[in-house]
């Protein structure tokens, strides 16, 4: 299956040409970003300067994404396509670093390595991908994005660093808004359980013991000791809620409560939190969810509201 898609996309490549010039948009670069986070990120930096193609739309689970013939026609023809890397986009792996090698540079590229986490699986060399939930880690995407738009539109490489620099700024704020929050939340309750394991840089950042039931990837499935061992673990902590996640069936979180209430505990599902992909407009009033910020304050207030007392 991967091999015809690499195929396909060489087809694909011959029928659009290699002109990727910057006139294909009315001047401006054609940008391509895999995830709804990298999208914002990229609009961020880039601002009017470019135009920007988001693949996965909201909602939608980047382990298991496979692209369609009209995706791989947008990458095609991109001037640049950015990628999370570190394999989140398990589907795609292939195209982004061979045939797209060139033209395709992952946002995690200058993370330095000791500040990546390893793969919960035991995987030699492999790291968790869930990068966008330390804003310190997300921050220095903005770099990668400005350092290659600047490679090729350099007439606007002065409004890429200043955006650059501006977005890195809000992020070091909104940490430091996101610490204040959590702090609030009483030591013994601040353990956040969802489906899989998504927010192990979340948790590290913010002193937050994470359990996810299905392990990194959403392709593997909650084995029965993982979710006894969570319910066990509710029990005796008597952790007021779990919480499930707007990419990933809510089946498994949903088993938790039912087997904490069968031993007599009840634990409330705390709200749906956002993992692999941000929120749609309008989604909940009050939040942005469209944004990396506003989805991330979302979350926040979220387990904030569901843990605290």
């Amino acid at each position: 299956m991967r091999a015809l898609m690499i195929l396909c996309f060489a087809t694909l490549i011959a029928a659009v040409g290699c002109d990727r010039s910057a006139a294909n948009t009315g001047g401006k670069p054609r940008v391509v970003a895999t995830t709804t986070m990298i999208g914002d990120l990229v609009k961020r930096v880039g601002g009017d300067k470019i135009e920007v193609v988001v693949l996965m739309p909201a909602g939608v689970d980047p382990h298991s994404f496979k692209p369609s013939t009209a995706d791989m026609g947008e990458v095609a023809r991109a001037t640049l396509v950015f990628y999370n890397g570190l394999h989140l986009e398990g589907k795609m792996i292939d195209l982004l670093e061979d045939k797209l090698a060139d033209r395709a540079f992952p946002v995690s590229r200058d993370i330095p390595t000791d500040r990546l986490l390893s793969w919960a699986d035991g995987q030699a060399g492999a790291h968790d991908p869930h990068i966008w939930f330390d804003p310190t880690l997300w921050a220095m995407g903005t770099k990668v994005i400005e350092a290659e738009l600047a490679k090729i539109d350099p007439s606007n490489a002065a409004v890429y660093a200043q955006n650059a620099s501006t977005v890195a700024a809000e992020l070091a704020q909104l940490h430091a808004e996101n610490t204040q929050k959590l702090s609030t939340i009483p030591k013994s309750n601040r353990v956040l359980i969802t489906s899989h394991d998504a927010f192990n840089y979340f948790g590290r950042a913010y002193d937050v013991e994470v359990r996810g039931l299905q392990g990194i990837s959403t392709e593997t499935q909650a084995g029965l000791s993982a979710i006894t061992a969570a319910v066990d673990h509710i029990v005796k902590a008597k952790i007021p809620a779990v919480f499930v996640e707007s990419s990933v069936p809510h089946s498994t979180i949903e088993r938790v409560r039912a087997d904490c209430k069968s031993r007599g505990f009840e634990v409330k599902i705390g709200g749906e939190l956002y993992s692999d992909a941000m929120g749609a407009p309008g989604e909940h009033p009050g939040y942005a969810v469209e944004t990396y910020a506003g989805m991330m304050r979302y979350n926040v207030d979220l387990i904030v509201k569901g843990l605290g007392k």
